[in-house]
């Protein structure tokens, strides 16, 4: 009676184990990140969520801010090989999903290439005279124009440059490597919650993330 007792309940315990596995990964190869979930982390750092997701082989960290004055939102991640097994990341399969739509990553250097010309063309726009009255014919900017003028071509200029010495590229993670980097994904309309779906190794991590989508103070 007791060695069936003990079957019993080992079979239950496997299948709650089972049934845990299932509900936290859905599909084979898919794994999600759950609040509360024994593999899932959270904390909030300079008002900053962080979202990790731990398995025997990879620790994957991941949190969306705003990239200021920019059109873009700007996805940091660290990602750590533990297992014994080269690991291929490209962080260019990473998406956000909203119902049926879906965002893909920027090309880094075409994202800060945008956000450096639009620094430059706002800035020439700021630093053209806008007269209320012509004084002998003469129309020249004010000092408070030419210096905002200066300020958003340097400020976009370092956005820019921020752009192109963070962004993630892909590699291949021998055992104990890691990598940390920036993608940079296209802001929305509004507020927004998103789910990240990112591709790592063979399998695929899906985190709940939410974005402000903040406009540019001087569009």
């Amino acid at each position: 009676m007791r060695e069936l007792f003990a079957r019993n309940a080992l079979a239950c315990t496997l299948l709650l184990a089972l049934a845990a596995s299932f509900a936290q990964n859905g599909t084979p190869g898919l794994i999600r990140w759950m609040e509360g979930a024994p593999n899932a982390t959270s904390e909030v750092k300079d008002d900053t969520k962080i979202e990790g997701l731990k398995t025997d082989h990879v620790h994957i960290f991941v949190s969306l801010a705003d990239l200021r004055e920019t059109e873009y939102n700007r996805l940091w991640v660290q990602v750590s090989n533990h297992g014994k097994s080269p690991l291929d990341f490209n962080p260019q399969s990473a998406v956000l999903l909203k119902g049926d739509k879906s965002v893909r990553a920027e090309v880094p250097d075409k994202a800060a290439n945008a956000i450096q010309r639009f620094g430059e063309a706002k800035s020439q726009e700021l630093s053209s005279a806008h007269c209320v009255a012509m004084a002998a014919g003469e129309c020249s900017p004010t000092n408070a124009q030419m210096q905002m003028s200066k300020d958003v071509a340097a400020f976009s200029a370092g956005q820019a440059q921020w752009v192109r010495e963070n962004a993630l590229k892909p590699r291949t993670l021998a055992p104990g490597e890691e990598e940390q980097g920036a993608i940079v994904f296209r802001k929305g309309a509004k507020s927004m919650d998103y789910i990240l779906r990112m591709p790592v190794g063979g399998e695929v991590f899906e985190f709940p993330l939410s974005a402000q989508n903040k406009k540019r103070s001087y569009d």
